[in-house]
């Protein structure tokens, strides 16, 4: 379980996104991804799941360059990035299946994880059309399908957007199940979700990577995350 980002830049025509971040984890945990709305957060996310190709630098998962070998990279990663909305005229069984059948996964083995990862985030009756399902439930919906195939490491983009406190309560908890044989990387920009489930953070704005320390360093020297962000970071 290793992401390895080297000097990562992507310029567009009008902003540069990111500026020539780097960073470094191996191992089980869950690494925060902290930043104001525009920070980069979701650009970084989108090139570590291979949606966008870098302007120059490089991304590895597990040894593997994600713009070589982005099939092999895939085999062993789960991604929730930007609120993915599944297909309206699916039913949720039928979009977790097709996700589960994309992955290679059998049919009875897509059963067992529909009702598993169903169960822990308490979907709703699996014959619904997705159409139907309010943000937090189709949030819900995406968390399981990136789940399904157990993947060792996990990439959530802003994952409690659109869930309601009693969703988020329940979210955290899983968060704190999984983080137990996974390496996990959540953006967010609420501290107080980080605070509760990350081992590390890295803070970022304007596409650069402005500090990375762990939770209990980072609480020991600034009190609380809140005074951190606001030091690092800015209002």
């Amino acid at each position: 379980m290793e992401i390895k980002v080297n000097n990562l830049t992507k310029r567009y025509p009008s902003k540069l996104a990111l500026d020539n971040i780097s960073f470094y984890h191996k191992g089980k945990g869950v690494i925060g991804y902290l930043g104001p709305n525009g920070a980069g957060k979701t650009t970084t996310f989108k090139i570590l799941a291979g949606l966008l190709k870098p302007t120059s630098g490089s991304v590895f998962i597990d040894g593997f360059d994600v713009t070589k070998n982005l099939k092999k990279v895939l085999l062993n990663v789960g991604a929730v990035i930007e609120s993915p909305e599944p297909d309206k005229f699916q039913t949720i069984k039928e979009a977790l299946t097709m996700s589960g059948e994309f992955r290679g996964l059998s049919k009875e083995d897509i059963n067992h994880q529909i009702d598993k990862y169903g169960k822990l985030l308490e979907l709703p009756p699996l014959n619904l059309r997705t159409g139907r399902l309010s943000k937090g439930q189709r949030q819900r919906v995406s968390l399981v399908a990136a789940l399904i195939p157990e993947p060792s490491i996990l990439l959530l983009d802003e994952p409690t957007s659109g869930l309601d406190p009693a969703e988020r309560i329940k979210f955290k908890k899983l968060i704190l199940s999984l983080k137990k044989d996974r390496l996990i990387l959540i953006s967010s920009h609420v501290i107080q979700e980080i605070k509760e489930v990350c081992d590390e953070i890295i803070f970022i704005n304007n596409g650069k990577l402005l500090k990375e320390d762990s939770v209990k360093n980072l609480q020991k020297k600034y009190k609380d995350l809140e005074r951190a962000y606001l030091k690092i970071v800015g209002d």
